[in-house]
Order: structure tokens, then C-alpha cells, then sequence
């Protein structure tokens, strides 16, 4: 039995197809070693510390609120009155994460208010659907979900809405609470950051 020559054209397309293949070969070669170079270069270094920001609040009353910056992001900080201690213990089956368990905050404010003081409330003031900045929307008899708007937080882009502990309501374009930086309260000085 005899084997039949390829023909030219035949041998010069196997040819292409070698060539590509180790080309293909190199660049997914190249790509991992890529990745895991970065990640053990980036892995060793450490994390920059944002500067810590102190911020006099002796002034504020409860029920004030207060929007600045720090380090080039906007922040809330609320000074809660004595209504919003029951109305945050309360349960509400409107909001989408009420226990916070997906939510970023510190170890020091995973309760109920989702603060370190419970008379404070500190807050990155964007929304959590596209980054768009927050006002304050007080309490009104106007309905919201079937009930009366009781104080929180809208991002000014879709208007979803937080309650007083920066929890999400359902049923709205955002889906995440809003993010609790790391603070401390000293006397009338509140201090974001470490």
C-alpha cells in the first residue's frame, strides 16, 4: 500500500495551522504567567491607609445632617433623634438587606443602626446602583411602599431610597446598602478613617 504525497498546498496550510497553534500556545503561556506575576506582586505590597479626617460635630443638633468630603469622596453624617432608635429596632419587610449581612461596614457597626455610636450615622454618600450622590429626604405623611415616609436617604439619579441606617428598600434600581467607612467618636470630634 502506498501513502500519497501531499500536495503543496496541502503541506503549506498544515504548515499556517503548526504555526498558529504555538502562537496561541505562547500568548495563553504569556497571559498566566502575567496574572500570577501581578498577583504576587500586588499580594506583597500593602494596602495605602486613606488619610483619617477629623470632624467637629458639637454643633450638630439631632435630626441635623451633614454632607462633606474626604478625600474625594462625598459623606453623610447624621446625628439620629430619639424617634429614629425605635423605628430602626423595628423590623421592616420593605428593605432588602435588614440584617446588613451583604452589606460593607465595619465589625464595630454590625447592628441594628449600622453605626459604632448609636446616635451617629456616617455614611459614603452615593448610591449604590450607579455612584450617584445622596440628599436627605425627611419624614412625610407622603407614602412610600404603602407607608408613610419616615426620614432617610435618595440618590439623586433614580431615586432609590435608604432608611436612616443607609439599608436599601427593595423593589428599586440599587439593590446594596449604603457603605459604612470606618470612624470614631471622641467627645464632639468624629474621625473618619483609622
Amino acid at each position: 500500500m502506498r501513502v500519497k504525497k501531499p500536495t503543496p498546498e496541502a503541506h503549506e496550510r498544515r504548515l499556517k495551522l503548526r504555526v498558529a497553534i504555538k502562537v496561541l500556545m505562547y500568548v495563553a503561556v504569556a497571559a498566566v504567567l502575567y496574572v500570577f506575576f501581578a498577583a504576587i506582586r500586588t499580594g506583597s505590597g500593602k494596602v495605602p491607609e486613606v488619610p483619617s479626617k477629623k470632624v467637629d460635630v458639637g454643633d450638630m443638633e439631632p435630626g441635623q445632617t451633614r454632607f462633606l468630603t474626604w478625600e474625594g469622596r462625598p459623606v453623610v453624617i447624621y446625628r439620629r433623634q430619639s424617634a429614629d432608635f425605635a423605628q430602626l429596632r423595628t423590623p421592616d419587610d420593605r428593605l432588602e438587606d435588614e440584617n446588613s449581612s451583604s452589606s460593607t461596614q465595619p465589625t464595630t457597626a454590625e447592628n441594628a443602626y449600622r453605626s459604632v455610636e448609636p446616635d451617629w450615622f456616617v455614611a459614603i454618600a452615593l448610591g449604590t446602583d450607579l455612584g450617584c450622590s445622596l440628599e436627605f429626604l425627611p419624614p412625610t405623611t407622603e407614602p412610600f411602599q404603602q407607608r408613610p415616609w419616615v426620614g432617610g436617604f435618595v440618590d439623586t439619579c433614580r431615586k432609590s431610597r435608604y432608611d436612616l441606617a443607609g439599608r436599601v428598600y427593595e423593589s428599586q434600581y440599587a439593590t446594596k446598602n449604603l457603605v459604612v467607612p470606618s470612624y470614631a467618636v471622641k467627645q464632639n470630634i468624629l474621625i473618619l478613617g483609622r
